[in-house]
């Protein structure tokens, strides 16, 4: 099926979500069996046909560290183009509440999983200060603003992980909203344990570009990869 519609559709892009492993573990993750098998050869299809491919994975509890390396190497040598990573986020609304990476244990889990990228050649299609911040190498505060959302509802209120409804205009969005109730030091509840790439990539960005200070820690992250402290105990 998935073929059959890259074959009809002429945008030389696509983006496949995937898991780490062909194993039980992540084919479990969506409670059916060879979805990664599935998955990667569907990417395969949407490369040979010339298709740019990128991904986004989300890693829950659970999750291996070594597993998730090498599923990374699989992704680049299937000629994958970029990578995103997310933490899984226990929003509220989510009916699985057991299987969420905590703030602590996030930092933890990126802190021993980057430490592996060097010498592997993994392209992240991610801020490296972003990917600092996941290992908790530097704190960055979130946007909320940063990556408005429009969809036949309307322009969705932060966080769409978070469902606080849609306003009709734009204007609207950025007059009504409450920016100040959102991210870890608002004190929301629902968003002490955040790290998702909506809210504190922007601010990656505009620390990058805010400042010479912050263009240079860029540069350096972008040379040398990102600084990742020593793995602890998760």
């Amino acid at each position: 099926m998935f073929s059959g519609l890259i074959s009809r559709c002429r945008i030389p892009a696509a983006c496949a979500a995937a898991s780490p492993s062909a194993t039980p573990i992540s084919n479990a993750a969506v409670c059916r069996a060879g979805t990664y098998r599935k998955a990667r050869r569907a990417i395969a299809a949407a490369l040979e046909r010339g298709f740019r491919v990128t991904t986004n994975t989300t890693l829950f509890e659970g999750s291996d560290p070594e597993r998730a390396a090498q599923f990374f190497d699989d992704l680049m040598e299937l000629g994958v183009e970029g990578m995103m990573l997310a933490p899984g986020y226990a929003y509220a609304k989510a009916p699985d509440q057991e299987h969420f990476l905590r703030r602590a244990g996030t930092r933890s889990f990126f802190r021993e999983l980057l430490a592996k990228a060097r010498g592997r050649g993994w392209r992240f299609n991610q801020s490296p200060l972003f990917l600092e911040f996941l290992a908790g190498s530097r704190e960055l505060p979130c946007t909320p603003w940063g990556n408005p959302t429009y969809s036949i509802f309307g322009w969705q209120k932060p966080c769409y992980l978070i469902q606080d409804g849609y306003a009709a205009s734009f204007a609207e969005l950025l007059e009504t909203t409450p920016w100040e109730r959102y991210g870890p030091e608002s004190g929301n509840p629902s968003c002490q344990d955040c790290l998702m790439h909506s809210g504190f990539e922007p601010s990656a960005v505009e620390h990058a570009f805010g400042s010479l200070r912050g263009l240079a820690e860029m540069v350096r992250a972008l040379v040398t990869g990102p600084r990742v402290p020593a793995a602890t105990e998760r």
